[in-house]
């Protein structure tokens, strides 16, 4: 893997995007390096070439990396991307995962720990910085116990995905083979025992909770 091919590295800070392009070339030295400071500079190169491997930053001058995550996987969905920024939050970490980013580094760390995350690619082991990976585990975590000290039953959080998906009562009872007055008791109580008062903040809530995805 990687042992030759090319390389994107994505970054508008030109120190930066030097180091990242020194710690590409020592993981993996058979690789061409492109390099691009913006989306637009980006999308003409992955218009225009192959990649195996993406790093890509987050805070482009001209726009979003997740955007480019996005444009990245429908081109070339056998490239490996992986997120290198300074951003160490939940919002960030998980979108850039569910945009299809298979790693999250961050570069304040030295470069043999960059090193190191890229080489563990090659045995199967995901390129997620250790404190992003302890964010992972926090956030299901806290999910987990969330989701538990709601108090829905089983059924209740079947009915809370479909109503929070956007279902009317109707077609939750369809899908559920319950009678519309029966879900209306389901909602009744979930929204006690959510605190919530109205379907948009029942969707949050469903979000927060880990019921569906954002």
């Amino acid at each position: 893997m990687f042992e030759n091919g090319s390389a994107l590295i994505v970054e508008d800070n030109p120190e930066t995007q030097s180091w990242l392009c020194s710690c590409v070339s020592t993981a993996f030295p058979g690789l061409a390096l492109v390099t691009a400071a913006s989306m637009a500079e980006a999308e003409t190169a992955i218009r225009d070439g192959v990649f195996e491997l993406a790093l890509i930053d987050l805070g482009l001058p001209d726009g979003s990396g997740l955007d480019l995550i996005g444009k990245l996987r429908q081109c070339k969905e056998d490239c490996h991307i992986i997120v290198a920024t300074i951003y160490n939050d939940d919002a960030k970490l998980l979108n850039a995962l569910r945009s299809g980013a298979r790693g999250y580094i961050l570069k304040d760390q030295d470069l043999e720990q960059i090193v190191g995350y890229l080489q563990g690619i090659k045995h199967k082991r995901p390129a997620i910085s250790a404190a992003s990976s302890q964010r992972l585990i926090e956030h299901f975590n806290n999910k987990g116990n969330e989701l538990e000290q709601s108090g829905l039953t089983p059924r209740e959080k079947e009915v809370t995905c479909l109503v929070a998906k956007g279902y009317s009562i109707e077609e939750a009872a369809t899908l559920l083979a319950l009678s519309p007055d029966t879900v209306k008791g389901y909602v009744k109580s979930i929204y006690s025992k959510l605190d919530v008062s109205n379907r948009s903040e029942l969707t949050l809530a469903a979000v927060k909770l880990g019921l569906i995805d954002s």
